[in-house]
């Protein structure tokens, strides 16, 4: 009964993790990419033991990918098959493990709710390298426990062997050694000195060449670790309490809040899973195995306590992933303690594993298709990339927000890794610039949602195009972006050129104000833009517009044109830093103006009241110069 259960737990968990698995999630978040980009250069001869990507990363997992690109080539699935596949063995070393430690009913309980809980099955349907470390964890723990009481070296070798492989997986192994030292003194008196020498050495030549990678190039080697180490932030001691007690209501109450790991705040453990590992903490701490597991757990719960998110938000499922076994081991400890009677555990087991299985099928549906996926993993990219390859005529470009400061520009690692690295593409942060253009055909992505929403809000990219000579003929809608698509006509542009030097209380200055000109040209209509450059001595106490209009002798407003002036991180005038020198484009279209003299005028105004600021110098006209307009 045992074995039919396990292999149904076994194919549950492979099904799980490969249906539709290029599809959802949506996209291919960057960090998978990553692995992608580093695994098409293994073929290309570029090995690394530590690989300077994406702030540096362990190698076992990218070598692995490798593998698969060689066969699927640079798709979604040759990252995120091997670990789907290293998720199904996981769920198949959690069940070795537990049976040894906890009993087998318990270890299936265990390795059921590995299979099909939402918290694993998300995480190892993602290209992530971190899927790598719950099945060496696993096996080193087996291997470990298997040296109690046996004077046979061959134990601690194999466990020396995969604590040194574990190395190779994930940051968060190296928290493993210290478990290893709170394992040994607990079990001192069932260890052998000697064998817990030999097996000490044996990890550490294992993890030796690792080592030296890092520390060869430490810049590379702890930026991660520099960079999410709560050590380093403001407040360190209070920020270390909130992210232990967040850690810890894990257990039944809260979640990571991360939509690249969750539904924001949805516990990894459900409140009826979370009350039986309690129980089992409760009731199991007294017996070694048990004992062991919750040293597992609370060992390896630190890698995600001392380490903070960009922005603080505790608890991170992904550090913390090697837990779930141990975890939900405990959980079958708790179960077992209610229900004495073995023939009454499988109906227990298999309830419980639907039940959640359930769950987190509708939560999976629920997370996969969520808009907030969609954005944050990237599938705006991965669209788009797949436009790059079937459209090889037209060069994209796409701005992206002034925060994602991953990529150098011009790069991004998705539209990388599925395009095969084609050159017809650009990714541009701030400042907003165009690359050298020789393409006819030009797509410009403009975002309408997610987190590059922001990016150039100063339009310098349509303006600059316009003055390259580039028409826009027509706008693609997608789900997050329109494509704005742009021809060179090769117009002529006629620039005019005003200096006003306008200074406003508060330390803004208008210093120059551009209006170009292109010419109608065959059935394309003229347009005219204007360029205003900005500077200001520091923030205000709301955001500010400015707005510019055509004058004709009349005193009549003929063309017009609003905005507010954003830096170049897209902030409003309230967010300024000090000081701030940036540009913004306005386009007034074609203002079909009959020919004659406009007048053009500046106006700085406070955006929610309207209250025009006022000027340093109370003679200032709002009148810059005068346009000639003509045939």
């Amino acid at each position: 009964m045992l074995r039919v259960g396990l292999l149904l737990v076994l194919l549950a968990a492979f099904l799980l993790r490969v249906y539709n698995l290029d599809a959802a999630p949506p996209g291919l978040y960057y960090d998978e990419a990553a692995h992608g980009l580093d695994a098409v250069q293994v073929w290309q001869g570029r090995l690394h033991l530590f690989f300077p990507t994406a702030n540096g990363h362990e190698p076992l997992f990218t070598y692995l990918v490798a593998l698969f690109v060689r066969v699927l080539d640079n798709t979604i699935l040759a990252v995120r098959l091997p670990a789907a596949m290293l998720g199904t063995l996981a769920v198949a070393a959690a069940f070795v493990l537990g049976r040894r430690l906890v009993g087998a009913h318990t270890a299936l309980l265990a390795a059921g709710l590995l299979a099909v809980t939402f918290w694993t099955v998300s995480l190892s349907r993602m290209g992530y390298r971190a899927n790598a470390l719950p099945v060496l964890f696993s096996l080193w723990l087996l291997a470990f426990w298997r040296c109690r009481g046996r004077d046979d070296l061959r134990p601690y070798l194999l466990a020396g062997l995969l604590l040194g492989l574990s190395q190779y997986t994930y940051t968060a192994a190296r928290f493993i050694p210290l478990l290893a030292l709170v394992l040994a003194f607990d079990w001192r008196k069932t260890l052998d000195r000697r064998g817990l020498l030999i097996g000490a050495g044996v990890a550490a030549l294992v993890t030796l060449p690792l080592a030296w990678a890092i520390v060869a190039d430490l810049g590379v080697g702890a930026q991660r670790i520099r960079q999410a180490a709560l050590w380093n932030r403001p407040e360190p001691l209070h920020l270390f309490w909130w992210q232990l007690r967040d850690h810890l209501r894990m257990f039944g109450l809260t979640g990571d809040p991360l939509w690249i790991h969750n539904i924001p705040f949805r516990p990894p453990l459900l409140l009826p899973t979370a009350l039986l590992f309690w129980l089992g903490v409760a009731t199991g701490w007294r017996s070694a195995g048990p004992r062991a597991l919750l040293w597992a757990v609370g060992v390896m719960l630190w890698p995600g306590i001392l380490a903070v998110s960009n922005n603080p938000a505790p608890p991170d499922h992904l550090r913390v992933i090697a837990i779930a076994a141990p975890a939900l081991l405990l959980a079958g400890v708790g179960l077992a303690f209610l229900i004495r009677r073995p023939r009454w555990m499988i109906p227990a087991i298999v309830a419980l594993v639907l039940a959640d299985g359930a769950v987190s099928w509708r939560d999976y549906q629920q997370w996969s298709r969520a808009r907030e996926s969609y954005e944050q993993l990237d599938a705006d990219m991965t669209r788009l990339a797949r436009q790059v390859v079937d459209n090889p005529e037209t060069f994209f470009l796409a701005p992206i927000s002034a925060e994602w400061k991953e990529f150098a520009p011009g790069e991004h690692w998705t539209i990388d890794y599925l395009s095969g690295g084609r050159p017809n593409y650009y990714v541009t942060g701030p400042p907003y610039r165009l690359p050298d253009l020789d393409a006819e055909q030009v797509a410009l992505v403009r975002w309408t949602a997610g987190m590059h929403v922001t990016a150039d809000p100063q339009r310098s990219l349509e303006g600059e195009l316009a003055l390259l000579g580039y028409t826009k003929t027509r706008e693609e809608a997608g789900r997050t972006y329109l494509l704005l698509h742009y021809t060179h006509t090769g117009a002529d542009v006629t620039v005019h050129r005003f200096q006003p030097g306008h200074g406003y209380a508060g330390g803004l200055r208008i210093e120059a104000v551009h209006l170009y000109h292109r010419v109608a040209t065959g059935d394309q209509p003229g347009e005219l833009l204007a360029e205003v450059q900005w500077r200001s001595d520091g923030p205000y106490a709301e955001p500010i517009s400015v707005s510019l209009r055509l004058l004709d002798v009349t005193g009549t407003a003929v063309a017009q044109v609003d905005s507010a002036l954003w830096n170049d991180l897209g902030e409003t005038a309230d967010c300024w830093r000090t000081p701030e020198q940036s540009r913004l484009f306005l386009e007034f279209g074609d203002p079909a103006l009959a020919p004659g003299d406009y007048r053009v005028v500046v106006l700085a105004y406070a955006t929610e009241s309207l209250q025009p600021l006022a000027p340093i110098d109370p003679a200032q006209d709002e009148v810059v110069g005068v346009l000639a307009w003509g045939d």
